[in-house]
């Protein structure tokens, strides 16, 4: 009679579509698990026929009351019926339900002693709940039931008042009533600090990201930083040693961007930065990187690609950028942009790649800008 605790399933590279269908998987598997107990229990009674302290008949109904239960259950999670809920596990309802079979066979049981050693495995279901419910949640399922209780011990009153024994019941009721307090109370204790921890988890990971991205992007331009263009140049130089496949490295600088600076202030060059960053971004590849190289400079990294390629591509962003417009800072203000480009030769250390484009960038400033240049 077990059921679900909260559903953890790892979901980071999970579409929505399958993290739904693992969550689902996840509840019907602990279904079976709860089938697990019930078979225990119904070990139990049949042990308690068998010793002729109970018709076989309450065995019999107990097995196919619980039967019913899983089967229902099982039907509800593959239809999906159950995610129109706020609690899509149905843990508190699962715990609810599974106490009825075996109120039913302790309602047929003439030994009041045993209905109290079978009482303990309808407390069982408030210990799963431990693992999903919280505090309010405990306590309306411990409520419901000793409601439920009560009117077990109202039935035997009405309709088989030859089996009760006062004294037995009241300590039993007694015992029961502090026994479900306290399992309410510890229950929703300890799922609240598991909820609370879930909740520190979930913001310590979004610390990390939060980390990680400072770590390897630029806060202005939100581009990759030049410490991680660094580390994506060294992974590409590992790859071309393995496949030879060619890659390039451009230079991108921005043409008098100190006078922009100068002419209208340092957040309209922020602005600037960030409009071409956003451009440059949008036109490459997946597999291309652009990033904030320093100051005004980015750098491009280019893999399977030639230099005739690498070519093709930065005239393409060099057209792009230069139709840009800036109507925020000034309604005639245009930008444009200088590449060198250099292609990686084997052999060599990245930052001779870097200078080769450099050198590059350097030759197409001083043929007037506004132009890209490949290494000679």
């Amino acid at each position: 009679m077990s059921c679900e605790g909260g559903d953890v399933i790892a979901a980071d590279t999970m579409t929505d579509g399958q993290l739904l269908d693992a969550e689902q998987a996840l509840r019907i598997r602990r279904l079976g698990m709860a089938s697990v107990s019930y078979l225990v229990s119904f070990t139990l009674i049949a042990i308690c026929s068998w010793l002729g302290l109970l018709p076989w008949s309450a065995s019999i109904v107990f097995l196919l009351f619980s039967l019913t239960i899983i089967g229902a259950f099982l039907l509800v999670f593959q239809s999906g019926i159950n995610l129109r809920f706020n609690e899509p596990s149905l843990t508190a309802i699962q715990m609810i339900v599974s106490m009825l079979p075996m109120l039913y066979v302790m309602f047929h049981l003439d030994a009041g002693q045993v209905r109290a050693i079978l009482l303990m495995t309808v407390i069982v279901p408030a210990l799963y709940g431990m693992l999903a419910l919280g505090s309010r949640q405990m306590i309306y399922v411990c409520a419901i039931f000793l409601a439920f209780y009560g009117a077990l011990l109202a039935a035997l009153w009405v309709w088989r008042n030859d089996v009760i024994d006062p004294s037995l019941e009241l300590i039993q009721a007694v015992t029961l009533i502090l026994v479900v307090s306290q399992v309410a109370i510890i229950g929703g204790f300890y799922s609240d600090l598991r909820q609370k921890l879930k909740d520190r988890n979930g913001e310590l990971k979004e610390a990390m990201t939060r980390i990680s991205e400072l770590a390897n992007h630029d806060e202005l331009t939100g581009l990759a930083n030049r410490r991680h263009l660094l580390s994506i140049l060294e992974q590409e130089a590992y790859r071309y040693q393995r496949a030879r496949g060619p890659f390039c490295v451009g230079i991108i600088d921005i043409d008098h961007f100190k006078e922009t600076n100068d002419t209208h202030g340092h957040a309209a060059g922020d602005l600037v930065l960030r409009r071409i960053s956003q451009a440059a971004a949008a036109s490459l590849r997946h597999i291309d990187s652009i990033g904030r190289y320093g100051g005004e400079e980015f750098l491009l990294i280019l893999p399977q690609t030639s230099l005739v390629g690498a070519l093709t591509k930065a005239e393409r962003l060099r057209v792009l950028v230069a139709e840009l417009r800036f109507p925020e800072i000034a309604d005639d203000l245009a930008v444009t942009i200088s590449v060198g480009i250099a292609e990686y030769r084997a052999g060599e250390s990245i930052d001779e790649t870097i200078n080769r484009a450099d050198q590059a960038l350097y030759r197409a400033k001083d043929a007037g800008r506004n132009r890209c240049m490949v290494e000679d």
